[in-house]
């Protein structure tokens, strides 16, 4: 069961934003170094940090953080994009009082939403950063395109009551489809050379995403370590950098919503 929540609805969504008028916009410096610099969908603010809890949620919860920028938008080129959240350590809970879950929402027609993503996920026993990546299923509808899709996630608490307490986190993410100038440059360069390419172009998603697999796989790594500090605090997230990644792999649950 899928439990949905919205902020506001996606009605009367700004123009989305296209590789070429982004590094023509770069190139000619009419773009701040901001990762806030696009717009958002009209009438819907998202929620990146937990702010207060209610119902049976715990205080604890309150904590949590999606690491995205302030505007809650994050551009992407990949069909396979990763998502990023800090759960902090959640006291006095059971695994039956309470529940993780992230959804991908096509709002695009107001009349017909869309939950096309569902992914259960399991409450951490300590607090830390929890990476989930969209899978590459020939069932799961590729991304659109200069498309906002809505995401949410959710700590839902007494997930077995008629009408369970939620705390949930939501924004935007928008794929582009790169020019073959963009192409060409990022086709020869391996994942660490290809971060510099991400910031340039203001691409959120791929940036973070990228960044947090290479230091899952080099937790050591100086210039890693520094340019995930240097990342968030670009985005006012100083207070989470030192947050441990947590490997859930094994333990993720995709569902596709059904039709």
């Amino acid at each position: 069961m899928a439990f949905s929540v919205g902020f506001g609805g996606s009605a009367g969504l700004t123009q989305p934003a296209t590789p070429d008028s982004v590094s023509r916009a770069i190139a000619q410096n009419e773009l701040p170094t901001d990762w806030n610099v696009f717009e958002t969908p009209e009438g819907a603010p998202g929620r990146r940090i937990g702010g207060g809890t209610r119902g049976t949620c715990p205080k604890s919860a309150s904590g949590m953080i999606a690491l995205v920028p302030e505007n809650n938008l994050g551009l992407t080129l990949s069909n396979t994009p990763t998502f990023l959240f800090y759960v902090p350590k959640i006291d006095g809970t059971s695994p039956e009082q309470i529940e993780m879950e992230f959804l991908l929402v096509d709002e695009s027609d107001p009349e017909n939403v869309q939950e096309i993503y569902q992914q259960r996920v399991p409450v951490p026993t300590a607090g830390g950063t929890v990476a989930l990546t969209l899978p590459d299923d020939e069932n799961l509808p590729p991304l659109q395109v200069n498309q906002f899709y809505s995401w949410y996630f959710s700590l839902i608490c007494n997930p077995k009551a008629t009408d369970p307490s939620v705390l949930s986190l939501g924004g935007w993410i928008e794929r582009i489809e790169p020019s073959p100038t963009l192409t060409q440059e990022l086709e020869p360069l391996t994942s660490r050379d290809r971060l510099a390419v991400y910031e340039r172009e203001l691409l959120w998603f791929d940036a973070i995403g990228t960044l947090a697999q290479l230091l899952q796989e080099n937790p050591n790594d100086p210039f890693l370590r520094q340019k995930w500090d240097a990342l968030l605090e670009a985005v006012n997230l100083a207070e989470v950098a030192q947050a441990p990644l947590l490997n859930w792999e094994q333990e993720q649950t995709s569902i596709r919503d059904p039709q």
